[in-house]
């Protein structure tokens, strides 16, 4: 497992105790929610000198900064910190300076959510947290008064763009797998340079290539190291690549009912790298490792 995946798990874990520890502590009072009459499909994130951050929902998948793709898990949980407020106390009627400087409000990280047709749903000024760091200050951009609310909420806005991106571009397992197409360029049917297919009950299925004898046995070792491919970074200037560039190689990999169009394009600027786009993310050119590709450079005689 990459170093990236196992920190991304680990923040996502992280955030996970953050969260049952704050419904622990704050269960014993009494607490006054306020949640959105409309649902949420765009967050802006204005963090203090740092990052301007916009998260957009695309079906069941976010979208950050209109370029590329959010981890889901963790957008989620910001949607959350912002979709179900829970106040623990008035703690100011007055928003004068003093009051502002006091509760970490001055320059404050500002949230605002909108809905689907652009309309605001939601503000939020977020201050600094309690001295048990389990609640946080804040003020809605609408109220004069500063609140305490439930939950540390300087951790899910103030998280880096590279915390939020979603490196990997497709994950499947190799036992739901049950054809796989190379094609040499495009995927005109004069490019394909072998068909895979499982047939068979699934006790006794095997692997076929058509006009071909092949050993399923090195297909499905060969499978088990491309389970997963992801992202070593998402390119950020999209003059650079040009989406009807014709691919080197093409890949379709069927598992699981999903057909996952990977493509790869030689960049001549870089020799370390590749430019790839996978269907699983839309048209988000990424660079990958020229190590990683290898393992696609695959002919028939690699499998008989």
């Amino acid at each position: 497992m990459s170093s990236r995946k196992i920190t991304l798990l680990s923040l996502i874990g992280i955030l996970l105790i953050i969260y049952i520890l704050q419904l622990t502590f704050d269960s014993k009072g009494k607490i006054k929610e306020v949640k959105p009459k409309t649902p949420i499909t765009k967050i802006e994130i204005e963090q203090t000198g740092k990052n301007h951050l916009l998260l957009e929902k695309k079906k069941e998948s976010w979208i950050l900064n209109s370029k590329h793709p959010a981890n889901t898990d963790i957008a989620d949980y910001i949607l959350a910190s912002l979709d179900d407020i829970k106040i623990i106390d008035t703690v100011s009627k007055s928003s004068n300076e003093n009051e502002l400087e006091k509760y970490g409000l001055v320059n404050p990280i500002v949230v605002t959510g909108w809905a689907t047709d652009d309309t605001q749903v939601q503000k939020i000024y977020v201050g600094k947290t309690s001295s048990t760091g389990n609640q946080t200050y804040i003020k809605f951009a609408d109220k004069k008064e500063i609140l305490l609310v439930s939950g540390n909420l300087v951790i899910p806005f103030n998280l880096s763009e590279n915390d939020l991106l979603d490196f990997t571009l497709y994950s499947i397992k190799t036992a739901e797998v049950y054809k796989v197409e190379k094609y040499n360029g495009d995927t005109d049917s004069g490019n394909l340079d072998f068909r895979f297919e499982k047939t068979g009950e699934v006790a006794e299925a095997f692997w076929s290539c058509e006009n071909e004898t092949v050993d399923g046995t090195k297909i499905e070792n060969w499978l088990r190291g491309i389970e997963i491919l992801s992202a070593d970074k998402w390119i950020e200037e999209f003059d650079y690549f040009n989406p009807s560039t014709k691919p080197d190689i093409t890949y379709i990999l069927s598992a699981a009912g999903r057909d996952i169009k990977v493509r790869f394009y030689e960049d001549n600027n870089n020799s370390d790298s590749i430019i790839c786009l996978c269907s699983e993310e839309g048209t988000f050119p990424c660079y990958i490792a020229r190590s990683t590709y290898e393992k696609y450079l695959k002919t028939i005689s690699d499998f008989m």
